[in-house]
């Protein structure tokens, strides 16, 4: 089986009290943000939530107009727009690449060569899947028509954009160093460096260049210092005038929601909802898929090859057969939804995944529990969490973690001790899907028997992102490869691959904007960006849409076989993906899922 890293350095007592402290780190939290401003702005009302006026001075330009745009900053509310209410969810699974519509995009003084592209890309796609659609004109020449100083951080020559790097704590840094996952300021404006030199050769930015300077923060992150690190944001934004800054972490949306406020664009931080997006439009982006529309991916699944409503006739065949005296084998679906109480996180749970279930098959969820952001009772949670799926009565057979990528270590060492064995079930936007989190459930933490056997060696459920490959084929990889000479890698290429997703993202939208750089353009044309990837591809499909401002759109169906070897790190336990192609609400209707039972998994 597949052993954290931690395992040797701190043995089970302390890797339980190391991973408390990260649950904080991972898990999103949510506190009142400065000035009034609400984190969640108008929450699931209509509005933009992006009022106010930026607190620097002397900035460029005059935020806030959309005059002459081909529309207006986005508003939504949870499970509306495109994927909730199943209008202009975009191409199906044999989407491959299809181009943009045509946009009234300017090129300015460039010119309109295309010498540089290759098939139909502004770079190659062996590179990088994902690089944008070929745009007319001289990379990195000047544009004397690009407007100049169009909006705060913006000049006729640079786009200022700041990474901020948090400071976790002397604990938590030793749990990141013993993960591979630390990285301090310093060493991320290395591969800031080199991200920012590969777009500025390739893309074109209208005779501009992303200049990306990383911050080091001095709050308290764990537990969170809501005023420390709100004040934090608004010294970054006093200090750089920067026009985006980038924050790869989950635990402060109040800090997302102040920098919209500011009018400054923001991406990074990942499991928010459509609602949280569409509430801080038009400044709030982000790489990975929103929760919301990875909850609605779950019901269509669920209800197409899950359920036992309508007398389908299913029972719970992944659940483990540990506990000969609850063998769930032969009984019906129950299912139950574990979750943080984050605000928005349990809202999309009640507002988006419930009623979808409901209306898609007829299931109501009975068993849920939303624990809170405290590692002082992260043990006890996990026990309180399973009393709520394992109930005398009618026990949930099937327990759906909506998750990251540690706070299953609790779970499933709870369920464990507990001698209950459902089907694990994942909808994963926040990397439960990758095998180097997967691997570590079969640790002493999330494993506390493994002679009888692990409580995640069943899953099964659905991923959002990319399928993990060898470092060497990983588009970041290349990227720095080629920036660098093949120097060796800074941190993980998972580290690399996550920042360039999003400095990508970044990069593609400025290059799709034109010449007038401002966020209401960038976000009213990113849809004009078109789709790639999905289906068969062996791609996530990638595309935005009117209120769904998170690049990732689709999932694939994929079991957890704990002895496969991964091809990322050639360690045992690898994520299969079935049924063949990836699913945007389009899902067969099968019996069951097209996976084996646990104990027949190689």
């Amino acid at each position: 089986m597949g052993s954290s890293p931690l395992l040797s350095k701190f043995g089970p007592l302390g890797l339980l009290v190391a991973m408390q402290l990260v649950l904080v780190l991972v898990l999103p939290s949510t506190a009142p943000g400065a000035n009034g401003s609400s984190a969640l702005g108008t929450g699931y009302s209509s509005g933009t939530g992006a009022g106010g006026t930026t607190t620097t001075s002397g900035a460029p330009g005059t935020p806030g107009s959309t005059s002459g745009l081909p529309g207006a900053a986005a508003t939504g509310a949870a499970g509306t727009g495109a994927a909730g209410t199943g209008s202009g969810q975009g191409p199906g699974p044999g989407v491959t690449g299809s181009q943009p519509t045509t946009t009234s995009v300017s090129t300015g003084g460039v010119g309109g060569d295309t010498t540089h592209c290759v098939s139909g890309r502004q770079y190659s796609p062996s590179i990088d899947f994902f690089a944008p659609p070929c745009t007319p004109g001289t990379v990195g020449a000047a544009d004397p028509s690009n407007g100049g100083a169009t909006w705060q951080g913006v000049t006729g020559q640079q786009i200022e954009v700041v990474n901020y790097v948090a400071d976790y704590g002397a604990e938590v840094d030793a749990i990141l160093k013993a993960q591979g996952l630390y990285y301090t300021a310093a060493q991320a404006q290395v591969w800031d460096g080199a991200d920012a030199a590969f777009i500025d050769s390739h893309y074109q930015l209208y005779g501009r260049k992303i200049h990306i300077d990383s911050y080091q923060g001095t709050c308290t992150t764990v537990p969170p210092d809501y005023t420390c690190l709100i004040g934090e944001m608004d010294k970054i934004v006093t200090q750089y005038h920067p026009y985006a800054v980038f924050w790869n972490t989950t635990v402060c949306s109040a800090c997302y929601a102040e920098l919209s406020r500011l009018h400054v664009v923001n991406f990074g931080g990942a499991g928010f909802s459509d609602a949280f997006h569409n509430a801080n439009a038009p400044y709030s982006f982000d790489a990975a898929e929103s929760s919301s529309r990875v909850e609605l991916q779950f019901a269509k699944w669920w209800c197409s090859q899950m359920t036992s409503q309508r007398g389908s006739g299913r029972t719970a065949i992944f659940a483990g057969t540990e506990n000969p005296a609850q063998n769930f084998r032969h009984s019906k679906r129950v299912l139950g939804v574990i979750s943080t109480n984050d605000p928005d996180n349990e809202a999309t749970v009640k507002q988006v995944l419930f009623p979808a279930l409901q209306s898609d098959c007829g299931e109501s969820v009975t068993h849920t529990y939303f624990y809170a952001q405290n590692i002082n009772t992260a043990t006890q949670q996990s026990q309180e969490g399973t009393a709520r799926m394992d109930t005398t009565s009618n026990p949930a057979t099937s327990v759906l973690c909506l998750c990251d990528p540690v706070a299953p270590q609790f779970a499933y060492n709870a369920s464990a001790s507990d001698n209950y064995w459902p089907e694990s079930l994942i909808a994963s936007d926040q990397t439960m899907d990758w095998d180097s989190s997967a691997q570590t459930y079969d640790g002493s933490l999330a494993c506390p028997n493994p002679n009888q056997g692990c409580p995640f060696d069943n899953a099964i459920g659905l991923g959002a992102d990319d399928p993990q490959t060898a470092p060497a084929q990983s588009s970041a990889v290349k990227v720095w490869n080629l920036e660098t000479g093949g120097k060796a890698l800074p941190v993980s290429s998972a580290v690399l691959q996550i920042f360039w997703d999003n400095y990508n993202m970044l990069g593609s939208m400025i290059e799709n904007t034109g010449p007038q750089l401002t966020p209401p353009r960038m976000q009213a044309l990113a849809p004009q960006m078109g789709a790639r990837g999905g289906g068969t591809t062996g791609y996530v499909l990638r595309q935005f849409l009117p209120n769904d401002w998170c690049w990732n759109q689709d999932v694939a169906v994929m079991y957890w076989d704990h002895k496969a070897i991964s091809p990322y790190n050639g360690v045992a336990g690898h994520w299969i993906p079935v049924e063949g192609s990836r699913f945007n609400f389009n899902f067969p209707a099968f019996a069951e899922p097209p996976a084996p039972e646990p104990e027949n998994r190689k």
